[in-house]
């Protein structure tokens, strides 16, 4: 199984969407506590669902110190901050985020950085999904607080379309 740590993004739009057990089929997550926090705000009722695969981990001391230095700098927000400070810790195989400044910041520390249509096309490049159940991901997906442009839809879309033509 693959050690994964995520921020917020990820985990509400699957969830909207209703994939996200697909995060279970990868690994076991890892958030930050500012993250399970942020989703509660978003979710009154996360903490009676949350799966049992997501754990919540606390930040160290110096890095709670360096996750709001970052939130204070502008450059993340504090859940994406402590998000990429349990990455750098935790080394995992992937950093799970919907966000282009975390994964901008994510990529600059040298971490594999994968956001939620990632997720959706992987699980289909692996076998976990077949061509409809991608293809209806995705479509989910776009109908999410998410914000994906038409043209990165698009992309995804042909890229599910490659992935089957291999298979």
């Amino acid at each position: 199984m693959k050690i994964i740590v995520s921020d917020t993004g990820p985990i509400v739009h699957l969830k909207e969407a209703g994939l996200l057990e697909l995060l279970g089929e990868i690994g076991d997550i890892y958030i930050p506590k500012m993250v399970d926090i942020e989703i509660t705000k978003l979710q009154p009722h996360w903490t009676k669902f949350k799966p049992e695969w997501l754990y919540t981990e606390s930040l160290l001391p110096d890095e709670a110190k360096q996750a709001e230095n970052l939130f204070l700098s502008g450059l993340l927000d504090l859940g994406e901050a402590e998000a990429i400070l349990l990455a750098k810790r935790f080394n995992p195989k992937w950093f799970l985020t919907d966000d282009t400044e975390a994964r901008i910041f994510a990529n600059s520390l040298g971490i594999e950085v994968h956001g939620s249509l990632g997720i959706v096309l992987w699980l289909a490049a692996v076998g976990h999904l077949n061509h409809i159940e991608a293809r209806d991901a995705l479509i989910r997906l776009f109908r999410t607080s998410l914000w994906v442009s038409k043209n990165i839809m698009e992309d995804a879309q042909n890229a599910l379309k490659t992935i089957f033509r291999r298979n």
